[in-house]
C-alpha cells in the first residue's frame, strides 16, 4: 500500500492593513457635538468629522452605519457651532 502524500501547505501573506477612518470620524463627531453645545469654537472638529465620515463612506471595508452616524453627528455639530458663532456676532454688533 502506498503512503498518502501530505498536502502542500503554502502560507498566505499577511493581510494588508487598510486605513480606518470611521471610528475616528465618529469620535470627533461626538466630541465636536458635545463641545458645540457649549461653545462655538468646536467648528474645526465638526469639519474634520464630516471629512473623515465621507472618506469612511467611500471605502467599502468601512462600516456604513458608523460612517452615516459620524456624518449626521458631525453635521449637527457644525450647525450648533455656526449658531453659536452667529449669536456671538450678533451680540458683538458685527451683524444684524
Amino acid at each position: 500500500m502506498t503512503e498518502p502524500v501530505p498536502p502542500r501547505v503554502e502560507w498566505a501573506p499577511e493581510p494588508e492593513v487598510l486605513p480606518r477612518s470611521g471610528g475616528w470620524a465618529l469620535t470627533l463627531a461626538i466630541v465636536g457635538l458635545l463641545l458645540s453645545l457649549l461653545v462655538g469654537w468646536a467648528f474645526p472638529l465638526g469639519i474634520a468629522a464630516v471629512v473623515l465620515a465621507i472618506l469612511a463612506l467611500r471605502r467599502p471595508w468601512e462600516s456604513r452605519a458608523v460612517g452615516v452616524w459620524a456624518l449626521v453627528l458631525g453635521s449637527l455639530s457644525l450647525v450648533y457651532s455656526a449658531g453659536w458663532l452667529v449669536w456671538g456676532a450678533m451680540q458683538a454688533g458685527m451683524i444684524g
